[in-house]
């Protein structure tokens, strides 16, 4: 297959190369001009984008006039000293030496975005910054005075100032080709001509003493992937070429000046991540403005660099073809990294398909199929309010709308209307969601690239839900998501984040919960920057999340981790989405922490008692394989303003302050992040209360239940803010705020004596459903609960082996997990989770051959099933059922009598209806 797509893309680009192709040419030719100019003034969305584009330009360009001076004044060169060439050591910049004929461009300051200072806006820039550094307002000191600074000390902004003004240029270069006027031409090759000679004279930059970031560095900044000036570059030169070469503009020295934008994206950077791909992004905008391999002395044209990103791999730059074969996992579509990332990377991939697309309507899409497996996947990452998992470095925001109006876009090329229709449901429901406003966009991009008018869709149909399952797992980032009902306020969803692919953190098992419309158990995301003293001490380590510690050290790599978790049962499976029998979702993981051998194992789910109301279960056990345990911790971060420590009774407990969770008592550094630290020895059971209290909605609370155990100590502490809740994440009133955090301390092991846990989360205006927990069971390896709702009563049941039958009351149980629902004593509820029995007096489930998933749920007279395995199931003699599959309503069972006067039946892998029928 793969030799297949390397002969398609040779042929493609050979003959491609036989082709005149004039300028315009990245983003339209002046074939298509006709058609565009009336898409613009027939369609609202483009008409009010283009008027957005053009008012913004119109205010510099009418200025310019007048004074050509001013906007050049703001490009950041080195107008003083014109350094030949650049020096760096390590992540900053360190000085520059020679003299060239020109002002050649500055190079940036820092690989990390990190500052004291604040990035002025275009009217605040001094003019001609240079050789006594930049002048900018200090953001640290009071009063934010303003002072000139080494370059070395302003992050990234001046590789971000230079981006600014030749977005500015590109959209001019556009206005010009558009609207003929002439002033459009002058303003943006202005500023196009004094970049291309500043960069022309100034050679690449060079690094000093420390090496370690050397085969990353850009022409411009640190990181190839940063030199994000280069669209606008190559589509500035594209649309002003005409006037260039009116105003004999020196052509081969342009092109040269693209050209090693282009070979310095191939020679530097990181081939299997996403840089790879946002590196061939940029080579395919510079490729696509040069010419023909053969007007070339060096052969080195548009093909040439075409066939670059799409077939040839060098140590740093991974062929597209390997890299979308080798890199995506083929069932689930995932990219390996924190979910901001992973849509940024189909997003670009479809980036580079749309403009070769464009090109050559060569169906370039079908080349990379993966995509239209990997766009619709991306709608797994959502909770239900429409936002997405934030483990690692990621944040909680909408789906990627770019990638859904290209596909869209290809979609209704190719007339693949199935598949159109099923992304713009989605799309549709951003825009419902207020995520998206096609009215809002001023991107030139989508100007020639999005549909002029989207599909109609049914408003039953403008949904997620159609691509979201109730259980998903992405092996490939150690990351799943349970879903137990899918709308915004009475939906619940868990994740479980490993540590595995890029921008991932030392986490160990963590947890995400959403509840009442609110990520009410949130991630963080990075600090500062990758590389701050905040991010490497607490963000992306273990105390940022909600985990368990063992011995105050737990930790490992992070960025790049492997330290997934293995996935031991699940239900109900991967993508289901049925609806959800039963009401009950869990999951069972496993792993061994590598800095202190800790094995851990973590059992989630989500059990629902009402249509508004559900809770959800937590058990971790924790221990050292040497056995050599000192403590373990349970943390639990919560959004809300504080936190209520009780006894099973509901009295308040006194927690006091504490010097305890320390560096300097021996824990990692990101123990002294926390603050307001009080405590508690408390061993027996206990209840605390997280208060989220709203300003324009209901409060919010969520109650815990925990087993207690002798050694218990709890910690009441405030955490640093959720750097993952981004604005309409969450209520304003909750933003950058303090996380009140719930610590839980077992001194020695926890693996006999885990972290058993209930949460349930109700509003102001609710009746609280669950009125007791209690436990059950003092038997090696299990764990049992008893849920008291004002629905029924849970008997659940947990073993961490499975090795024995488990005996309480009337009732029998072998397997990972299981409950029993009940009222008056008359069931209505049974859950077996990877098990081999479950039986309540004359009630039975047994697995014929393999451990099971069996739920069976009551429902008015009708009981529904879900069995993944053979199974028999046993009913009290005062009992009869008419049995149906539900995919196949004309297949009937018959139950079998049995000596002791119970009736029985073997049924296999599916969805079952028993209808009680009278004796």
């Amino acid at each position: 297959m793969r030799s297949i797509i390397v002969l398609f893309c040779l042929l493609l680009f050979c003959t491609s190369s036989k082709k005149d192709w004039g300028h315009p040419r990245i983003y339209i030719s002046d074939d298509k001009k006709s058609s565009f100019v009336e898409k613009l003034e027939s369609v609202e969305w483009a008409k009010l984008s283009y008027e957005n584009i053009k008012s913004e330009i119109d205010i510099y360009v009418n200025r310019h006039i007048s004074d050509p001076e001013w906007i050049i004044s703001r490009m950041q060169m080195y107008w003083d000293t014109h350094y030949e060439r650049v020096y760096v050591k390590g992540s900053t910049f360190s000085h520059g030496t020679g003299y060239t004929p020109v002002p050649t461009v500055k190079f940036a300051g820092h690989r990390d975005p990190a500052t004291d200072y604040a990035k002025p806006s275009l009217e605040n820039t001094r003019p001609f910054m240079d050789e006594k550094g930049m002048y900018l307002q200090n953001m640290k000191k009071e009063g934010h005075p303003w002072e000139w600074v080494h370059p070395s000390k302003t992050g990234r902004m001046i590789g971000e100032m230079n981006d600014h003004i030749m977005r500015l240029a590109a959209d001019a270069a556009f206005l010009y080709w558009y609207t003929g006027e002439e002033k459009y031409a002058v303003f943006a090759s202005d500023i196009f001509m004094t970049y291309v000679r500043g960069m022309h004279y100034r050679r690449e930059p060079f690094a000093l003493e420390d090496y370690g970031n050397s085969h990353l560095m850009g022409l411009a900044t640190f990181e190839v992937i940063l030199d994000a000036i280069i669209p606008h570059l190559a589509v500035c030169y594209d649309f002003l070429y005409p006037y260039l070469k009116r105003k004999n503009e020196d052509i081969d020295m342009i092109t040269n000046v693209l050209k090693r934008f282009a070979d310095q994206e191939i020679m530097y950077g990181v081939p299997d991540n996403n840089w790879n791909i946002f590196q061939a992004r940029f080579v395919t905008y510079l490729a696509l403005a040069l010419e023909n391999d053969s007007l070339y002395k060096d052969g080195k044209g548009r093909q040439y660099y075409i066939n670059e990103i799409m077939n040839h791999t060098t140590i740093r730059q991974f062929a597209l073809r390997e890299a979308v074969a080798d890199i995506f996992d083929q069932e689930t579509g995932l990219w390996p990294e924190s979910a901001n990332y992973s849509m940024g990377v189909s997003k670009d991939m479809l980036d580079i398909i749309t403009l070769i697309d464009n090109a050559e309507n060569n169906r370039m899409l079908d080349t990379f199929a993966i995509l239209k497996k990997a766009i619709p996947a991306t709608a797994e990452y959502l909770f239900p309010n429409g936002r997405i998992t934030a483990f690692g470095d990621a944040k909680y925001v909408p789906l990627s709308s770019q990638s859904l109006e290209m596909m869209i876009s290809l979609y209704r090329k190719y007339g693949e209307i199935d598949k159109e229709k099923e992304l713009t449901r989605v799309l549709r429901k951003m825009m419902e969601d207020g995520f998206y406003n096609r009215n809002g966009n001023r991107s030139m991009f989508a100007l020639f690239f999005y549909m002029d008018k989207l599909m109609d869709i049914q408003p039953s149909e403008v949904t997620y839900d159609h691509l979201t399952g109730n259980l998903f797992y992405a092996p490939n980032v150690s990351w799943l998501i349970q879903r137990n009902g899918k709308d915004r306020e009475n939906g619940m969803a868990l994740t479980l984040v490993g540590a595995y692919g890029n921008h991932a953190h030392a986490n160990g098992i963590s947890l995400e919960m959403y509840a009442k419309g609110l990520m009410l158990a949130p991630e963080s995301s990075f600090g500062v920057s990758y590389s701050t003293r905040d991010n490497l001490e607490y963000y992306a380590r273990f105390p940022a999340h909600n985990t368990v510690i063992a011995d105050g050290m737990s930790d490992y790599g992070i960025m790049r981790s492997y330290y997934p978790y293995k996935l031991l049962s699940a239900y109900p499976k991967h993508g289901d989405n049925t609806p959800l029998t039963g009401g009950v979702t869990f999951a069972r993981v496993a792993y061994t922490e590598p800095k202190t051998g800790a094995r851990q194992e973590r059992l989630t789910g989500t059990v629902r008692i009402g249509e508004t109301s559900g809770y959800v279960v937590d058990i971790f056990r924790s221990a050292r394989n040497d056995g050599k345990d000192k403590k373990h911790e349970y943390f639990y971060h919560s959004i809300g303003q504080d936190i209520d420590v009780m006894n099973t009774m509901g009295q308040r407990l006194t927690l006091s302050p504490t010097n305890e969770l320390s560096s300097a008592l021996g824990d990692m550094k990101g123990y002294d992040y926390f603050t307001n630290k009080k405590a508690i020895s408390y061993g027996q059971d206990f209840r605390a209360q997280f208060n989220i209290r709203l300003e324009k909605q209901e409060d919010v609370f969520v109650e815990l239940w925990m087993k207690g155990y002798p050694g218990r100590m709890l910690f009441s502490v405030e955490a640093p803010k959720s750097n993952a809740l981004v604005k309409g994440s969450i209520p304003d009133e909750l933003l950058n705020r303090p996380l009140p955090t719930f610590i839980v301390r077992q001194h020695g092991e926890a693996w006999n004596r885990p972290f058993v846990s209930i949460y349930y989360p109700y509003t102001s205006s609710e009746n609280k459903s669950v009125k007791s927990v209690e436990y059950f069971g003092d038997w090696k390896d299990f764990t049992g609960i008893i849920v008291k709702s004002n629905r029924r009563t849970d008997y659940i049941f947990n073993s961490a082996e499975a090795e024995q039958v488990i005996h309480y009351k009337d009732m029998q149980f072998k397997g990972d997990y299981a409950i029993i629902g009940e009222t008056e004593n008359s069931p209505n509820l049974f859950f077996l989770g990877n098990g081999t029995l479950l039986r309540k007096g004359n009630w039975s489930i047994e697995a014929e051959d393999f451990p099971v998933n069996v739920s069976m749920n009551k429902k008015d007279e009708n009981w529904i099933m879900n069995i993944s395995n053979a199974v028999k199931i046993t009913v009290p003699s005062n009992i009869r059922f008419g049995i149906t599959d539900i995919a196949d309503v004309d297949k009937k069972f018959d139950m079998s009598a049995q000596p002791d006067g119970t009736f029985t039946v073997k049924l296999t892998e599916g969805k079952y209806r028993f209808k009680q029928i009278d004796n």
